[in-house]
């Protein structure tokens, strides 16, 4: 899935057959020379070729869900931008609700307690289990800004929130759809004659 054609190292007139496959029939890494998970998107390299404005922007999030992030991207495959678009596009109708109950969710752990004089706000706790870790990625400047239109617009706190959240329930939801498929093949799967007795 590179963003950029093959060079064609054939020399004018040379027409003896060459025996290196096509382009579209190479895998994602033998292509490029990086994992399929790369995270640059296609579509966002088409785009900068077509001359509009790439930004390198960083993300915050749990170090367990990167690690869903980069499987999935590797398993489908497709980049990380992409996953991640996909994830805020397809639980967009959802995310004011799912922002909301993350956000009390936070709530619930800093809300202030009472020393017996004063009402005191108490931090939360460092996820030493889970720690956040940065995710460097390039997208397509508009769509940077539509990123933070939806963070104004749904009163999250960043953009890591808004991704952090709708990547967590689209994930959680792609999986589900999983078990549900190997659920159905284990129920379909042929029965053997000769194990009859």
């Amino acid at each position: 899935m590179s963003d950029f054609p093959l060079a064609d190292n054939t020399a004018p007139g040379n027409t003896a057959p060459s025996n290196t496959a096509p382009a579209s029939k190479l895998d994602p890494i033998s292509r490029k020379g990086t994992p399929a998970h790369r995270t640059k998107s296609k579509r966002e390299g088409a785009g900068r070729r077509q001359g509009m404005p790439v930004q390198a922007i960083s993300l915050s999030v749990p170090a367990s869900l990167a690690a869903q992030w980069k499987t999935y991207s590797q398993e489908v495959p497709r980049s990380l931008v992409d996953v991640m678009l996909d994830a805020v596009a397809a639980t967009r109708p959802r995310l004011p609700v799912l922002l909301r109950a993350h956000q009390a969710a936070l709530r619930e752990k800093t809300r202030p307690v009472s020393d017996g004089t004063f009402m005191r706000t108490v931090p939360q706790p460092k996820r030493l289990e889970d720690p956040y870790v940065t995710m460097p990625l390039r997208l397509l400047a508009t769509n940077v800004d539509v990123l933070d239109a939806m963070v104004h617009e749904m009163a999250a706190e960043s953009r890591s929130q808004l991704v952090v959240v709708a990547l967590t329930a689209w994930l959680a939801d792609r999986r589900a759809e999983e078990q549900v498929y190997a659920e159905q093949l284990e129920l379909e799967v042929p029965e053997d004659p000769f194990d009859r007795p």
